[in-house]
């Protein structure tokens, strides 16, 4: 693998004030696991990030630092991607930013490695991610799964992955497969879900992308996503399963709000003392116990459901 390319590569995150803690957490779990490229803050929109560590260890890169086609092309993405907040879509800016090679990773995530040894797989591939997005079936991307195989072709699905976490060249392909996607979207909408990790893969799919997936053979690197362990001590002993020793990128919060009540998300305290952990705790616990926080998350699936199919008509 090379080595990686000073002043050429860099970490791309999306956040605002209300993301802030876990965006926090995440540049300095980054930073403890020897990593120091450098990491550049999109805003999501919003209250602007405040804290001052982020402040200290991250570059505020704000939108008009982008080209104006960079832009333009998140308003085209948004014609498709209704049912994905307009802050998610400004990941895919870093496709015009003036780094080579990035990574972008979403903010409800603890990295568990260096990333910088990410990047020597980029000397064979265009795209590189680890993930087991591709077990799934495409259930998470499209509502007729079925249809994109017979369109694309058997075993299509398999090479799924989320748009959370991702190594990737700056290649003015890939812009032009996702506009592809756009159009594809919309002759077929009744196929893909409308969010942004879908209409990736449509577009991997369009432009035949050079991706490597490290959690399938041969590297079999273990699934970062939290939903897969039942707790931290799960996860330590998966990494050396067996005496084998079983690489892991990061631990990927999707699907659930991440608040410490779970085991497995005691990561996400790794950035605060005993007294701030606890605080949250005592906070989220009674609202986890009283059912309150189930009433605002079916809440908010009802909202978003009601959109998408208000968005249909």
């Amino acid at each position: 693998m090379e080595e990686k390319l000073p002043g050429k590569q860099g970490i791309y995150l999306v956040a605002n004030l209300k993301s802030e803690a876990l965006c926090e957490n995440l540049i300095y779990s980054i930073r403890k696991s020897g990593c120091t490229l450098p990491i550049r803050v999109i805003p999501f929109g919003g209250e602007p990030v405040q804290s001052r560590y982020i402040l200290q260890q991250a570059e505020m890169y704000d939108l008009s630092r982008f080209p104006p086609e960079g832009l333009d092309f998140i308003k085209q993405l948004r014609t498709v991607l209704v049912g994905c907040p307009l802050g998610f879509l400004h990941r895919f800016l870093a496709l015009y930013g003036d780094w080579e090679e990035f990574i972008y990773s979403d903010n409800d995530i603890v990295a568990l490695m260096n990333w910088e040894k990410l990047f020597g797989y980029l000397s064979e591939y265009d795209f590189v991610h680890a993930d087991e997005e591709y077990t799934t079936h495409g259930r998470f991307n499209y509502d007729e799964p079925d249809s994109v195989e017979r369109i694309f072709g058997p075993g299509s699905l398999l090479s799924a992955f989320t748009a959370g976490h991702f190594v990737a060249r700056r290649n003015t392909y890939f812009v032009n497969d996702m506009i592809k996607a756009i159009e594809w979207f919309q002759k077929n909408p009744s196929i893909p879900k409308k969010h942004d990790q879908a209409l990736m893969h449509i577009a991997s799919l369009i432009g035949k992308w050079n991706i490597l997936n490290l959690c399938r053979e041969p590297h079999n690197w273990l699934s970062p996503w939290a939903g897969d362990y039942n707790n931290t001590l799960a996860v330590v002993q998966a990494i050396q399963k067996n005496g084998k020793y079983y690489p892991i990128t990061h631990m990927h919060y999707s699907g659930f709000k991440p608040t410490g009540v779970r085991p497995v998300e005691e990561l996400i305290f790794a950035s605060v003392g005993p007294k701030s952990r606890l605080r949250s705790l005592i906070y989220n616990g009674m609202k986890e116990l009283s059912g309150y926080s189930f009433m605002v998350s079916f809440k908010g699936r009802v909202f978003r459901r009601l959109k998408l199919i208000l968005s249909r008509k």
